[in-house]
């Protein structure tokens, strides 16, 4: 199966799913994980997201979803650090609090999780480290770096998952966010104090302190291009790079709004450029 990778949206839905469609339509790829950061395109010249375009975008986008759910395609809806602010109803970097409830119901809509495997890679949107698999996971990871491991791609999304729709049931049910708040770890790289969480690593620290033996996707630090980071971890992990849609604090792109693709029958991955499915990517809306 092809399975279509998109990195961070930041309310560009509009102009990025167009492209996702015509990558589905000319590649045929079965699939389609979107990493995250559906929310917020913020700027110093304002203090939060602008609601309107906020929820239009979210809109958009979850009724994309549906449709393309309804053709048989697979849409894995992966959570992000500012769609999280929503979620534990917290202001973050561009965090417009008077959405909460409408964002929280079209994050339901989407089915968002936190994690997803590819072809034997981990996604998520900012990468998992040792420490949070330590610390929060309860898998000790040196001990296994050298022997025989008890963890995967599929094993780890499925515990990564597993720990959020219980942490949506506590906030949920129980009024207890301490679950989600766990989730929502950030580290020193990203300007946090904790260890760094799977919504916040920076590259920096996912290289140091990866999985041993997983190779992961992932959004949440731009790059110019969908490329593998020249940096691996110790034991030769490797790290796709999918953040190409994201602008600087004057609204100009700082990628080519290219995509990832991956083949689980060849194991390709490769970057898919909007030229390529008769598209353009001019960074605004």
């Amino acid at each position: 199966m092809k399975t279509i990778v998109v990195g961070d949206m930041h309310q560009k839905q509009h102009p990025i799913l167009p492209i996702v469609d015509n990558a589905i339509r000319f590649l045929g790829a079965r699939r389609v994980v979107l990493l995250g950061d559906y929310c917020d395109d913020y700027s110093p010249n304002r203090d939060t997201t602008d609601a309107k375009k906020l929820l239009e975008g979210l809109e958009f986008q979850a009724d994309w979803i549906d449709r393309t759910r309804g053709r048989g395609i697979q849409v894995d809806a992966l959570l992000g650090n500012h769609d999280m602010q929503y979620l534990i109803e917290r202001q973050g970097p561009g965090t417009n609090l008077n959405c909460i409830i409408p964002a929280q119901r079209l994050l339901a809509q989407m089915n968002v999780r936190m994690a997803a495997a590819v072809d034997g890679w981990l996604a998520t949107h900012a990468g998992l480290t040792s420490q949070f698999a330590d610390i929060v996971l309860e898998i000790d990871v040196e001990a296994e770096s050298l022997g025989e491991l008890s963890y995967s791609a599929d094993s780890l999304a499925a515990q990564l998952n597993a720990m959020f729709d219980h942490a949506l049931s506590e906030m949920f049910e129980r009024g207890n966010d301490e679950e989600l708040l766990l989730l929502n770890l950030c580290g020193p790289g990203r300007g946090g104090a904790c260890i760094p969480g799977p919504l916040w690593a920076s590259t920096s620290e996912l290289t140091l302190l990866g999985i041993p033996r997983l190779n992961q996707i992932i959004g949440h630090t731009p790059v110019y291009s969908v490329r593998e980071l020249e940096e691996q971890g110790f034991c030769g992990e490797r790290y796709m790079a999918c953040d190409t849609f994201s602008t600087d604090f004057d609204f100009r792109p700082l990628g080519d709004g290219s995509i990832l693709l991956t083949d689980d029958e060849t194991h390709e991955m490769r970057a898919v450029t909007p030229e390529e499915v008769d598209c353009a990517w001019a960074g605004a809306y």
